[in-house]
């Protein structure tokens, strides 16, 4: 078996950075798990350091770990003991060379059937999805440096882009120079201004957040610098957070400068002025390199930078980012309903142009209609995107395709046939030919009460074990519950 980087290793150990230059050539090639059945081996990675080897991934290898965790392999039945190989070139692209087994291996959501797919380093740079089995997601894409533990726990992500992120909120949290946050809608600049204020000397202190773009040009300079309630007077010797600051109107930007040049200001209608005891922290996600906005408060805040990057960069963070999102539904609503593996393969796969924001909408509207008893459609959770695969004749689907489907969407016909991309009748049909598959009703009484036991009573886990649909299993309970009642 392959071994990962080495905690004994005095040179590189999962808490190290690696000093390396920019560019693909001197990065290392890794690989992130973005779903596993095992909910605690998200965002478990394999770094390979070095360049020349190729990289086998099966049942058994490489071993995944997390900064002073066990590291172990993927271990799942559905994962085949031959081993797809990851090939990386002179160029930096990335060959894909598909096991001898009959495992499903798809890439970017579509199922490989050649014996090699080469990738370019481009598409290596926007992270590959790679889902083995039906059952565990990987993204390959590139690490400057080696894991490292999270002091900042609201900036979650194992990339090295949020491993960065961290690092400079460290950095600039121990200054009490202005700050300016940089980044598209959505991509966590509040969070950045939060976590950069509770790690710094002032976090006993409030922290007061403007929205630039709702105030009126009218109440701005009020809310500003009003006497006791404006925000500077609120915060005293905390932080301002102004989001949008690119917004605020040109005799507030003015005022904005003075503030940072000499530390004071002249509340509306007051005579004296005010000391600005607290911390600017400004943040935008437009260009303010233009004379639309002041050039000299522009540069008193450039003190500071802290560029947040899209979640497009760092595609082996979503699996980290939506289990978040799902463990906060389950502790507001008391659990969470299992979301499909072919729908957490395309939140995987889709570029998110309004980043963590709308990552965190679409679980969450993903969550409320599975609840409800439907399956989720990213298509209709997310306008404007096809979510469904195109059709496909049912003859030409062999029998490994249609257990497979049942197995990576928790035996749900309904998401199966999605996957598959064929009707629902047509789905009745395959599973009635299929050997393996059962019918509830051929199912011996104590049989699915064994399975139920084995499984803490989780029906969606004792379907699998059974291998019989998961909806008529319920309806089978629920008919012998309401038999019981009467």
């Amino acid at each position: 078996m392959q071994a990962p980087f080495s905690l004994l290793d005095a040179e590189n150990t999962l808490a190290s950075p690696v000093p390396v230059p920019a560019g693909r050539a001197t990065q290392m090639l890794a690989l992130t798990i973005l779903w596993h059945p095992d909910a605690r081996r998200i965002g478990e990675q394999y770094i390979a350091t070095a360049r020349s080897a190729d990289i086998d991934v099966n049942r058994f290898a490489p071993l995944f770990g997390a900064p002073g965790g066990r590291c172990a392999p993927l271990d799942q039945r559905r994962v085949a003991r031959d081993s797809l190989r990851l090939r990386r070139h002179r160029d930096d692209g990335v060959s894909l060379l598909l096991p001898q087994s009959r495992m499903r291996v798809e890439l970017n959501g579509a199922m490989l059937a050649a014996p090699e797919t080469r990738c370019t380093p481009e598409q290596v740079d926007a992270g590959l999805v790679i889902g083995l089995g039906g059952v565990v997601l990987l993204c390959v894409h590139w690490m400057d440096r080696l894991p490292q533990d999270s002091a900042i726990a609201s900036v979650r992500g194992v990339s090295a882009a949020a491993i960065r992120v961290r690092e400079l909120i460290r950095q600039v949290a121990a200054t009490d120079l202005p700050v300016l946050l940089l980044g598209e809608a959505g991509s966590g600049k509040e969070l950045a201004a939060r976590a950069i204020h509770q790690a710094s000397a002032r976090c006993r202190e409030p922290m007061v957040t403007v929205n630039m773009a709702t105030v009126g040009a009218s109440l701005a300079e009020a809310e500003l610098f009003g006497a006791g309630t404006g925000a500077f007077a609120q915060a005293g010797e905390g932080s301002v957070f102004l989001d949008k600051i690119g917004k605020a109107p040109q005799p507030v930007q003015a005022m904005l400068r003075r503030v940072l040049q000499t530390r004071e200001y002249r509340p509306p209608g007051a005579r004296t002025k005010e000391a600005a005891r607290a911390r600017l922290i400004g943040a935008s996600d437009d260009d303010l390199h233009d004379a639309s906005f002041n050039q000299a408060l522009l540069r008193r805040l450039e003190a500071l930078v802290v560029q947040l990057p899209p979640l497009r960069a760092r595609r082996c963070d979503i699996g980290v980012l939506a289990l978040h999102f799902m463990q906060a539904w389950s502790a507001r609503t008391g659990g969470a309903p299992e979301l499909p593996l072919a729908f957490i393969s395309q939140l995987c796969v889709y570029d998110w142009p309004g980043n963590v924001r709308q990552l965190g909408s679409v679980v969450q509207r993903a969550l409320s209609v599975a609840q409800a008893g439907e399956a989720p459609d990213f298509g209709t959770l997310v306008p404007g995107v096809a979510g469904r695969p195109a059709r496909t004749r049912p003859g030409k689907l062999g029998a490994q395709a249609v257990l497979d489907a049942l197995e990576a969407n928790g035996w749900l016909i309904r998401n199966a046939a999605l996957a598959l991309g064929v009707s629902r009748p047509s789905m009745y049909k395959l599973m009635e030919a299929h050997p393996a598959i059962r019918q509830i009703g051929q199912i011996a009484p104590a049989e699915i009460d064994a399975a139920l036991a084995a499984h803490g009573g989780d029906a969606g886990r004792c379907a699998a074990a059974l291998k019989t649909p998961s909806e008529a299993l319920r309806r089978y309970l629920r008919g012998r519950m309401a038999g019981k009642v009467s």
